[in-house]
């Protein structure tokens, strides 16, 4: 069984999860914000949300390329998508948090 095959979409998550909202310091699990994590091989599809779609961009990029870095640290994982659910600027967010690194 190869290194990918050994990914676990459970340890993914908790890893994603654990990352902390900055304003309230509290992780996004613990908050709902956590919406869905998606394992196909060594390829990683993280979706969340915030508190409010008209949160500071900043702080959203944060959260999104911390999930990114904690996840592509996860034995196995060759790539991690971070996608961002309703915010006014998710598409520029996007582009912040998955450009990074590659």
């Amino acid at each position: 069984m190869s290194q990918v095959d050994l990914v676990d979409p459970e340890r993914v998550r908790r890893v994603a999860g654990s990352v902390k909202d900055p304003e309230v310091r509290t992780s996004i699990a613990e908050l709902g914000l956590l919406d869905e994590v998606e394992v196909d091989g060594g390829r990683v599809t993280v979706r969340f949300h915030l508190t409010s779609p008209l949160c500071p961009s900043r702080f959203a990029t944060r959260i999104g390329q911390e999930i990114r870095r904690r996840v592509e640290a996860v034995p196995g994982v060759g790539s991690c998508e971070v996608v961002l659910r309703d915010h006014f600027l998710r598409e520029r967010i996007q582009q912040l948090i998955n450009a990074g690194g590659r």
